[in-house]
């Protein structure tokens, strides 16, 4: 799930739960924010986690409106 120009990925680890409910949408729109590549996740143990920073770098982008 990293994209190929970073390899590492940061934490804090958020579930998409709570990354749904930290930007206040569902988790179907973070799923396609994972699959469209606009923020970063990683498979851990069979769960997605999404990494916080790209969550915020996301907010930030103004790209969610």
């Amino acid at each position: 799930m990293p994209n190929d120009t970073n390899e590492y990925i940061y934490f804090p680890l958020m579930t998409v739960s709570e990354a749904a409910r930290h930007m206040g949408v569902g988790k179907e729109i973070i799923y396609q924010l994972i699959e469209f590549g606009e923020i970063r996740a990683v498979r851990e143990r069979g769960v997605v986690r999404i990494e916080k920073r790209s969550l915020e770098e996301f907010r930030n982008s103004g790209k969610l409106t």
